[in-house]
């Protein structure tokens, strides 16, 4: 995905997010929406996260499979990450001006048969064990300082499970990708 392409899904989740909270027009969706062009008609998986200008995360949404042409997910899960992660309280018109949104587009999931085979800081990781899961996006690891043992001992707690679940042979992994952008700082 070129610059322009990029910025212009970042403008949209800002969009997104403004006009919920001032009840503004959507033109850059209803732009999109009409067209109904690659690449914003692609259905890819997708995260957006709000994070806070020193880098606390604020919230994250997203969906690993495509649900719907970026145009229309985008919006949505930037809405879901502002209002509805039952991690943090609604965010507030005042606080727009103090958060930067990112976005992670990413690749299809792929089963690995060894969590030593997770390539910390380029894959994204699905833990399943049972009817537990979580998930943790490629850059969270790297942006904890985290080492692999430290990340899937996290990512075991995030499921529910004990820490060390993740060596249990009836865990089940699966990586993937991300391209992330992420606005500019002003």
């Amino acid at each position: 995905m070129n610059q322009v392409d990029q910025k212009t899904l970042l403008m949209l989740a800002r969009e997104a997010i403004t006009s919920t909270l001032t009840h503004s027009d959507t033109p850059i969706y209803d732009r999109l929406k009409r067209e109904d062009r690659p690449p914003f008609s692609h259905e890819l998986g997708c995260f957006v996260t709000i994070h806070t200008k020193e880098g606390a995360l604020r919230g994250c949404i997203g969906n690993l499979w495509g649900r719907g042409p970026l145009w229309q997910e985008i919006p949505k899960l930037a809405r879901e990450s502002a209002f509805n992660d039952p991690r943090f309280h609604p965010l507030k018109e005042a606080e727009l001006k103090e958060v930067v949104l990112e976005i992670s587009l990413l690749s299809r999931l792929q089963v690995i048969d060894d969590w030593k085979q997770i390539r910390l800081g380029v894959d994204g990781v699905l833990l399943s064990h049972g009817y537990h899961r979580a998930v943790f996006l490629p850059q969270v690891a790297t942006e904890q300082g985290w080492d692999l043992q430290t990340m899937l001992s996290q990512l075991s707690r995030k499921a529910g499970l004990d820490p060390d679940a993740y060596t249990d042979m009836a865990c089940r992994f699966e990586v993937f990708q991300a391209e992330v952008y992420t606005e500019d700082l002003p």
